[in-house]
């Protein structure tokens, strides 16, 4: 089980409380690394994905169908939000986020922990993972989107623990071969063994056993290339914000990595 995501995701949203408590007018105002959305938007997306999860509200009756990718119903939540107060936003957050954080800390004993939790367009998994696709949510927006050297706000935080990062590592790889649908399926023609270095240390391996079937992750190593990054650097490039070019080295013939590399999309 993933009890200490949980505990990791709890120390990361004191981060953003702390955050969000020293924020000034112009700091809310600021465009962040995620594309399209400001420090103010990314504090309603992690407030309304909470709501969205403990109390999810019924769609206005003149509201157009929501989208089939997930990432534009987040722009959809965020942009339903653009009225509200700052004061309005943190209160949702801060109610929903304690609300959800109860409900996750189920997740982690059985019978939830081994359920399937049917996440539309991410995939399935067990339950226990659900403490770790917050712990990939909250570090990245506040790691990469927000704070600097990727984000617009100036901040000191304590070095990224190997806790946290595992766990974030964690939901990326448990989603690689589930979130973008077949897509990487082709890319993969020989084991590639992916091998992050730092807090979050972990070797893991994408195969394709059977040629019409779909991608196997494991924590294992033992593929004909490895691709090193830093755990922390992955959670970027992982998701598209940088590119993998900048942070990557391939031993082994490059050719059987590059194509899942260019494609791989996590969201």
């Amino acid at each position: 089980m993933t009890s200490t995501a949980h505990a990791a995701w709890m120390e990361l949203r004191t981060q953003w409380d702390e955050l969000i408590n020293s924020l000034t007018p112009e700091e809310w105002d600021a465009p962040s690394a995620c594309a399209g959305w400001s420090v103010r938007d990314l504090v309603a997306h992690l407030g309304a994905s909470a709501r969205g999860i403990v109390d999810p509200q019924p769609e206005p009756a003149d509201a157009a169908p929501l989208p089939e990718v997930r990432e534009r119903v987040h722009d959809v939540m965020v942009a339903r939000r653009s009225g509200w107060t700052i004061d309005e936003i943190v209160e949702e957050y801060r109610n929903y986020g304690d609300k959800l954080a109860g409900a996750v800390l189920s997740f982690q004993s059985e019978p939830l922990a081994s359920s399937p939790l049917d996440l539309p367009g991410l995939g399935v998994y067990p339950m226990h993972l659900g403490a770790n696709a917050m712990v990939f949510d909250y570090y990245c927006h506040l790691r990469h989107d927000v704070i600097a050297p990727g984000g617009p706000i100036s901040r000191d935080l304590p070095a990224p623990d190997h806790r946290t990062l595992y766990a974030a590592i964690e939901w990326m790889m448990a989603g690689l071969p589930q979130m973008q649908g077949n897509e990487l399926d082709d890319t993969v023609t020989a084991p590639v063994t992916f091998r992050f270095t730092g807090a979050g240390e972990s070797e893991w391996t994408v195969s394709r056993p059977e040629p019409a079937g779909g991608l196997v992750v494991e924590e294992a190593t033992g593929g004909s290339v490895v691709v090193t990054s830093s755990a922390h650097d992955f959670v970027s490039w992982g998701t598209k914000r940088s590119s993998w070019r900048d942070h990557c080295s391939i031993e082994g013939p490059a050719e059987r990595a590059v194509p899942l590399l260019d494609a791989l999309n996590i969201i």
